[in-house]
Parts: C-alpha cells; sequence; structure tokens
C-alpha cells in the first residue's frame, strides 16, 4: 500500500508545483499583454447594431447613390481633422470624396496600416510558438529525466 504525501520534499508535487507556476506566469503574461493591445480585430467595421441606428438616423451617402471621384487619396486625419470629422474616428484615416451633388469626407483603410497590423499578428503568433515550444521541450527533459530516475532506482533495488 503506498501513502502519497504532499510535500515540498516529495519529488512527485515539486513537478506539479512547477507546471503551476509556470500555467501562472503564462495567465500574468498574457493578462499584460492584453492591457497593451486592443482585441478588436477590425476598427473600422462598427457593431450591427450600430451600423443599423446610423443607417437610421443619416441618409445615405452621396457615394452610394451617384458617381464621385476621390479627390485626395485615403491620408491619416491629423489632429484638427479628428475633432471636425466624425469619420476620422473610425479608422484614423479619411479620403475626400467629390459627387455630384457634394464633396464630402469618408472613412477609409490605410493598406500600409493593414499591413502593418498583419505583420504584428504574425509576429505575436510566431513569439507565442516558440514559448510554447521551449516549454514543451523543458517539461520533455524534465519527464525523461524523471523516467530514468525511475528506471535506475528499480535496477537499484534488485
Amino acid at each position: 500500500m503506498h501513502i502519497y504525501i504532499k510535500s515540498s520534499r516529495c519529488p512527485r508535487w515539486k513537478g506539479k508545483k512547477k507546471m503551476w507556476q509556470l500555467v501562472y506566469l503564462l495567465v500574468y503574461l498574457c493578462t499584460i499583454w492584453s492591457r497593451f493591445t486592443s482585441f478588436r480585430v477590425c476598427d473600422a467595421v462598427p457593431l450591427q447594431s450600430q451600423r443599423n441606428t446610423t443607417r437610421i438616423l443619416q441618409p445615405r451617402p452621396c457615394w452610394e447613390k451617384e458617381e464621385f471621384s476621390i479627390v485626395r487619396e485615403c491620408t491619416p486625419c491629423s489632429d484638427y481633422e479628428k475633432t471636425v470629422h466624425v469619420e476620422c474616428a473610425f479608422t484614423g484615416f479619411v479620403e475626400e470624396v467629390k459627387c455630384s451633388s457634394d464633396q464630402t469626407y469618408r472613412s477609409c483603410r490605410s493598406v500600409e496600416m493593414e499591413e502593418l497590423k498583419f505583420w504584428k499578428f504574425e509576429g505575436v503568433v510566431v513569439l507565442v510558438g516558440v514559448i510554447f515550444a521551449i516549454v514543451v521541450i523543458f517539461r520533455q527533459r524534465t519527464l525523461d529525466r524523471r523516467a530514468e530516475q525511475k528506471v535506475r532506482r528499480q535496477l537499484g533495488e534488485i
């Protein structure tokens, strides 16, 4: 009959303690990371409820009803434009559009910013993959060492 006592000297519980410490560390790092990043994937697209309410309150823009030309390509909003134009709030980029009836601004996505977001995401994925690969390697080494010690103990008892 085997009786296992939970103590810091018992090697069986020591490994579990280290594993839980790693889990706590990963949760802590994920929490810190989430504080510095935003989980919103598409900043330019409003939620469905917001989209419906804005369509009810405002008429359709001129570029959806008639032909238009782009006067100024997609550029970052200046501090002044951010306070004046509502369109700057969605993406931080705006383009000037000229319709046959009037000239207005619309929100747009910058190709450079989208590409930068993509590569940041890819970098985070690679970093997380490398971190977990290192954790797996250390865990496998620990398990191999324990198995080897167990076999040596069993051979020593014979």
